[in-house]
């Protein structure tokens, strides 16, 4: 019998520290009440133009929200918090990343989207840890050299920026495992892509490709290949070495014709052709389209 106890009060001492490490909290002064207990911590729509110091209290804060401030800085005490593993500074007013974030060497998950910002500090690359990486809606027109160096990255996320190519050194983030960079103004990617092993979304809708590059058809884990809305002619006869697609999103280009060699492609269930007003098919294709979610 005692051994039970013992057991069920291990059992929910666990289910406790548990639950405690889920809650959410979104005021100062309650979390302030039990600083040690306070591990995920959210100020975002505050209307904050700076952030109170005392947030260095919480020495065990794994996840901090500031999303939707007004923040232009951040205080150096941050670099206190080192079991931080997530940061949110999307819709902000930062003009760079604030040099203090590139302390925080255990950050896993980074959002800087929606902010003001063109460049990026060198010292990002301190971030080795970094896997997930939201730039979104920012100025950027060229990637930043330190993104090259986040080896360990297997998320990137640049949507709504000026880009209008990739580097070569592109290939070097060989965890990726999705890249999206959807409204920019890319035209083409570089050869190093084919590095991209474990890449299974790239999603590059509203750019402007004219041609779907043979190095894309190189990608052998790619499961979803967004190019919506770019202008597209063509699709490469090479494109059934994408054996694992699943799914393709070919939506308001100029394609013409599909290449037959689409109907090799098993893995297929999902294809989104609309909008392409001279496109026409082969039988064959219609009826290999016929059996796929259009």
């Amino acid at each position: 019998m005692k051994k039970l106890t013992l057991l069920l009060s291990f059992l929910l001492t666990t289910l406790l520290c548990t639950a405690q490490k889920d809650k959410v909290y979104s005021s100062l002064d309650e979390a302030l009440k039990n600083p040690d207990d306070v591990y995920i911590l959210s100020l975002s729509d505050k209307k904050l133009t700076r952030l109170p110091e005392v947030v260095v209290k919480f020495t065990n804060l794994a996840s901090l929200d500031l999303s939707g401030n007004r923040l232009t800085e951040l205080p150096t005490g941050l670099t206190q918090l080192t079991h931080l593993t997530e940061l949110d500074l999307r819709d902000n007013k930062f003009n760079t990343l604030p040099e203090v974030v590139t302390q925080l060497t255990g950050l896993s998950e980074l959002d800087f989207s929606s902010n003001n910002c063109s460049v990026l500090p060198s010292s990002l690359a301190n971030l080795q840890n970094l896997k997930i990486l939201y730039l979104n809606n920012n100025k950027f027109s060229s990637l930043p050299e330190a993104i090259i160096k986040l080896s360990s990255l297997n998320e990137l996320y640049l949507y709504g920026n000026l880009l209008t190519s990739l580097p070569e050194g592109i290939g070097n983030l060989t965890k990726l495992t999705e890249l999206g960079a959807g409204g920019n103004m890319l035209f083409f990617l570089p050869e190093s892509i084919v590095k991209l092993t474990q890449l299974r979304y790239l999603t590059l809708p509203y750019n402007k490709f004219a041609t779907l590059q043979d190095n894309v058809t190189r990608l052998p884990a790619l499961e979803v290949l967004d190019m919506n809305s770019n202008k597209l002619t063509v699709l490469p006869a090479t494109i059934n070495r994408l054996s694992n697609l699943k799914e393709l999103y070919l939506e308001a280009n100029k394609l013409t014709s599909l290449p037959e060699s689409l109907t090799a492609l098993s893995e297929l269930s999902v294809v989104n052709i609309k909008g392409n007003n001279g496109l026409k098919i082969s039988a064959s294709l219609k009826a290999f389209l016929e059996d796929i979610k259009l």
